[in-house]
């Protein structure tokens, strides 16, 4: 992260409070909108308890999804989380930086080292 290095630190230092249901998001080419067929997410605190785990609960529920780029965003309007999904319905990237800002992820800051 050499363009925005202060941008990473002042992200992880800023603390998120856990949401059970999130938005899911659908990026398209020219557009973001709220995917209809699913319009919510539900997690609990320990899907979230490490990176496997939550890819694990993405992909159980998004396997007949069409393949995209898909955000959860939570109910202030910040993006949770950012993630690719491929043809077979599997998590091909979970985002850890912003592309538009630079900061990471909240759902980073819930991940055990």
């Amino acid at each position: 992260m050499e363009d925005f290095p202060e941008r990473e630190e002042m992200a992880i230092s800023t603390k998120v409070k856990f949401e059970e249901r999130l938005s899911v998001i659908r990026v398209r080419k020219d557009y973001a909108a709220p995917y209809l067929k699913h319009r919510y997410f539900n997690i609990k605190r320990i899907d979230i308890k490490s990176k496997k785990l939550f890819v694990k609960k993405i992909e159980e529920t998004v396997n007949n999804w069409p393949p995209g780029i898909y955000y959860l965003r939570m109910s202030d309007g910040k993006v949770f989380a950012r993630f690719d999904i491929n043809v077979d319905g599997k998590v091909r990237d979970l985002y850890r930086l912003s592309p538009a800002t630079g900061y990471t992820y909240p759902v980073w800051q819930f991940f055990r080292n």
